[in-house]
């Protein structure tokens, strides 16, 4: 039933999901309604800029409770980032792709104006937490009000497909925060990491898949679907909450198909796990030849700990000398 029920809302929210690209109004955006006690219009703008609020600043100026929030994830695409979307943050830092999130209901979610007028694009602006991966997170509201989240590239390309803007708007389907279960998202086969309906530390990796994508009536570009798994870091994500018996270490249980290596332990990518990486780790715990690529990192947890440390290179010497396999296990038994 509660399938049920998530999914009718989402259909009846496709709609009103599509009105956002016809209601945009091309200001410089007015944040000065963030103040305690009065209601937040997200951007008037088309574009996100880098005074475009977070979303636990919405919460907290709504007089949210932030004892009661979670943290979603988000990894945007590489063709979401344009030149509409990508600047610098308001520290001056290194120009990044900017992401937004909005969502449907509960506090926070104030993207109508006082009177209750139109949708506002493009939302709040999501924090960049791992620029290799496009790893962003929002924080918002967790208090059984049922909020329906859209991630954006925060873009809105309006009506008029002669204006350039017309074709870099994106966005993906309607997400359900208080529908992240094992009886909804195949990918979550044990729940979320709180084994609750909520999806606190999850991630929602967009899926390329036309067959399951919904083409926005106004634009006619498509919104393509999502998978959600849960958030290990460092750009890893899985299928099992850390505290399962199914979860055997980031390296391990990572389904990012940008990080599989031929098997951990081969920190160089070489096909090969040889004395080679031993050094590499060595050097890198030495300071020496540091690794920085997240999936040469993640090889080097040859133990799935989360860390590589000197433990790690031990392990690969163990297993190269036939002590045990590189899970630990023994005895040690010749890979096909």
């Amino acid at each position: 039933m509660k399938k049920i029920i998530s999914i009718l809302l989402a259909v009846m929210l496709v709609v009103s999901v599509a009105a956002v690209s016809v209601n945009a109004y091309n200001s410089d955006g007015d944040y000065s309604k963030l103040s305690p006690g009065t209601v937040y219009n997200p951007s008037d703008s088309y574009t996100v800029d880098a005074n475009t609020p977070y979303s636990e600043d919405a919460v907290s100026a709504n007089g949210g409770d932030m004892n009661e929030t979670q943290t979603i994830y988000f990894q945007a695409p590489a063709d979401w980032a344009n030149e509409y979307n990508t600047f610098a943050g308001p520290d001056d830092s290194e120009p990044y792709m900017h992401v937004c999130a909005y969502w449907w209901s509960g506090t926070g979610s104030d993207w109508t104006d006082v009177g209750g007028g139109t949708v506002k694009w493009c939302g709040y602006q999501a924090h960049l937490v791992d620029k290799a991966n496009r790893i962003y997170s929002i924080t918002m509201v967790n208090d059984g009000s049922s909020p329906m989240v859209t991630w954006n590239n925060g873009v809105n390309g309006g009506m008029d497909p002669t204006k350039p803007i017309f074709n870099f708007a994106r966005q993906i389907k309607d997400m359900n925060t208080e529908g992240c279960d094992e009886w909804t998202y195949d990918t979550l086969p044990e729940g979320t990491p709180n084994y609750d309906t909520d999806c606190d530390g999850c991630i929602a990796i967009m899926n390329p898949d036309e067959s399951r994508a919904t083409i926005n009536a106004l634009t006619g570009f498509p919104n393509y679907d999502f998978d959600l798994y849960v958030y290990y870091g460092s750009g890893c994500y899985g299928l099992y909450p850390t505290e399962s018996e199914n979860y055997h270490g980031r390296t391990a249980s990572c389904v990012n198909p940008d990080h599989h290596h031929s098997k951990p332990g081969d920190v160089n990518n070489d096909k090969v796990v040889d004395v080679a990486d031993v050094l590499a780790i060595q050097e890198h715990l030495a300071h020496i030849n540091e690794i920085t690529d997240t999936s040469m990192l993640d090889a080097a947890d040859a133990d799935g700990d989360g860390y590589v440390s000197i433990i790690d290179a031990t392990r690969i010497q163990r297993y190269l000398a036939k002590m045990c396999n590189m899970d630990g296990s023994k005895p040690y038994k010749d890979e096909e």
